[in-house]
């Protein structure tokens, strides 16, 4: 059942002249100072926070930081957002991947911080809030809300490792996590066979450390590779847990791998199939509490949570985010054999003459053969995610500007000769809590389950980062390493049967009547909106596919009712 309210937890710094202070009166003000208050939603469990004169520790339920009085945050790699505070100052620190999202927003010289979009709304008495285009062509061009270039003007995410000080009227941001630092960089000279064993023993131990304070424990289970090396770990820790794997009506489904994992890991998963019409209503309700435009796959997740809620999970395990560590997605290899054709044609000095030879080519591949060639020869960085469009066409001032909204400034400084899949990958790593962590963390809290991204340990980030290409794109296979590791200890029966994939619950949407209908519906309602004729109006060199623009649309629709 979910609950009536979101837990969050946000705060004011400064002259608190703004303040909804009738919605304020009706949640927990923890700290109460002239210049400084820290909120709860109402009705918080105690277990979610630690609160001392000077600082205050929000877990959001998590349960892997035992003690206050023991937390170190730049050693802690699991979940939480720090504050520190006094009567002339406050910081604000995220975690090292920013597994739980904090908005911040500026307004007069009253600083405005939450880790829910609604209630800092209504903490900075928001009605209404002007939306930024530059963060609207990041969003529609990348798919992914960035950090810096938010949805809505002055309003802004804190990054991974990233530490917030707000004194005398002025804000301070920096870093004390830095994924570019880490020493191991592409200096992983071990073979394969010592990588898989490592990765399986930071696993177990990850993994171990998380249950460890836990009673029930439940999965996410696709039939993949990620999600089957956690439930291989949970067995292997000696721990009984709940699986839970989704399924289309008429549809998409791994049952028959999911039946074989469970036979040889002794443990049972409910099967939840749903149809495209429960896949809308769900969508819809989710938006409206979703501090981002809500991913689709991400929405489907509810089910789980929601069967798991009801079952007594507390802490539900997935595995988002492993692709991203070690390039498991299929685009990987084709991005691959590109780079393998750019590097062979720039050592023949034909780079340049390329693009040119490809205008011959009438298919799509060919076109965006061409703008990758050409944003390369212009030395821009090779990262993932950009959006291509069959009939895309390179426009290098356009693409320049793009490159500078969405590239973070610890990329920006890196070198420009690093490593085109080092620069790759941290580009990946810094975007993936937008992608994966930060709305299942909103939905999770919705139900009371917490989850800490297994993957995501510093041991594991920093040894994935040091893992060369070759060992994770290895004879058309993505991920390979790491399903090698899953390998040790996961027989093969399991790894010969037949994988389709995590199917995209918008494709199977589009393949269903009612499905058809709801996106036509929106796509003519957002054919007459500014957005739209903005986006138009700056991308003359291909058309606006208004269907992508559907989540932002119900998210703006539903925060600003």
């Amino acid at each position: 059942m979910i609950q009536n309210n979101v837990y969050a937890f946000g705060g004011i710094i400064g002259p608190i002249q703004s303040v909804n202070t009738d919605y304020l009166s009706q949640q927990n003000v923890l700290v109460d100072q002239q210049s400084f208050k820290l909120v709860l939603t109402a009705n918080v469990p105690k277990h979610y926070f630690h609160l001392t004169q000077s600082s205050f520790l929000w877990t959001g339920g998590s349960k892997e930081i035992d003690q206050h009085k023991d937390f170190d945050y730049n050693t802690e790699d699991s979940k939480f957002v720090f504050v520190k505070f006094n009567d002339s100052e406050c910081t604000i620190i995220s975690d090292h991947y920013s597994k739980i999202p904090l908005l911040y927003i500026q307004k007069g010289d009253a600083l405005f911080f939450a880790t829910s979009l609604p209630f800092l709304l209504r903490l900075s008495n928001s009605s209404t809030l002007d939306i930024n285009y530059d963060g609207l062509s990041v969003y529609y061009h990348f798919g992914v809300n960035s950090f810096e270039q938010s949805l809505i003007k002055n309003l802004k995410v804190l990054s991974g490792g990233s530490q917030l000080t707000y004194a005398n009227k002025q804000m301070t941001l920096g870093k004390y996590f830095d994924l570019t630092t880490f020493d191991s960089n592409w200096k992983n000279t071990d073979t394969v066979e010592t990588n898989t064993k490592a990765i399986d023993q930071v696993l177990l131990r990850s993994t171990a450390k998380t249950i460890k304070n836990y009673k029930t424990v439940g999965i996410a289970v696709s039939g993949g590779v990620d999600s089957g090396y956690l439930a291989q770990k949970l067995h292997e820790c000696n721990r009984e847990f709940k699986a839970y794997t989704i399924g289309y009506v008429d549809g998409y489904n791994e049952f028959e791998r999911i039946d074989y994992l469970a036979k040889i890991l002794n443990f049972k998963a409910e099967k939840i199939i749903i149809s495209a019409k429960e896949i809308l209503d769900n969508y819809i309700k989710v938006s409206a509490y979703s501090s981002f435009p809500l991913g689709y796959n991400n929405s489907i997740m509810n089910f789980v949570y929601e069967r798991a809620a009801s079952d007594g999970v507390e802490v539900l395990f997935d595995g988002d985010g492993a692709d991203r560590l070690f390039l498991g997605m299929n685009k990987f290899t084709q991005l691959q054999k590109f780079l393998k054709f750019y590097d062979s044609t720039k050592a023949l000095k034909l780079n340049r003459v390329v693009p040119s030879l490809l205008q011959l080519v009438n298919h799509p591949s060919g076109k965006k053969l061409q703008f990758y060639f050409r944003k390369l020869n212009h030395g821009m960085q090779f990262y993932g995610e950009r959006i291509l469009l069959d009939d895309l066409k390179f426009d290098l001032e356009f693409e320049e500007a793009l490159n500078d909204l969405m590239l973070p400034k610890e990329l920006k400084q890196l070198d420009k000769n690093t490593d085109k899949w080092l620069f790759f990958s941290l580009f990946s790593i810094y975007y993936t809590p937008t992608f994966f962590f930060h709305t299942p963390y909103e939905l999770q809290l919705k139900h009371g389950l917490v989850s800490n991204p297994e993957f995501w340990s510093d041991e594991m980030v920093q040894l994935s980062l040091s893992i060369p290409t070759k060992q994770k794109l290895y004879q058309k296979k993505t991920k390979f390493v790491l399903r090698e590791a899953a390998k040790l200890k996961i027989d093969d029966g399991y790894w010969n049967m037949k994988k389709i994939g995590l199917q995209n619950s918008y494709k199977y949407l589009q393949t269903k009547d009612s499905g058809k209908d709801f996106i036509n519906s929106y796509v003519d309602v957002i054919k007459k909106t500014d957005e739209y004729a903005y986006l138009k109006e700056h991308n003359a060199h291909a058309a606006i596919e208004a269907d992508r623009l559907i989540p932002y649309y119900l998210w703006k629709e539903q925060m600003f009712k």
